[in-house]
């Protein structure tokens, strides 16, 4: 049974070729390259800034902080 397995697991294996690198082939390897990038270059813009989360939740504590003490 064992011996089985291992065979057809050659026969798969041996069907197998490793293909050369040919100048088409690594045309087609940097357009699919180049697909990804402009997919996710539209992502990112460095121009508009994000807003600062931490220091707007800190602005809030602080005010509740103080509006705390100002009704005690």
């Amino acid at each position: 049974m064992l011996s089985n397995i291992i065979m057809y697991n050659n026969d798969l294996f041996s069907n197998c070729r490793v293909k050369k690198k040919t100048k088409k082939s690594k045309q087609i390897i940097m357009e699919n390259i180049l697909k990804e990038y402009q997919l996710k270059r539209n992502n990112f813009n460095p121009t508009i800034k994000s807003p600062n989360h931490f220091a707007l939740r800190l602005k809030y504590r602080m005010r509740t902080y103080y509006n705390s003490l100002l009704n005690c």
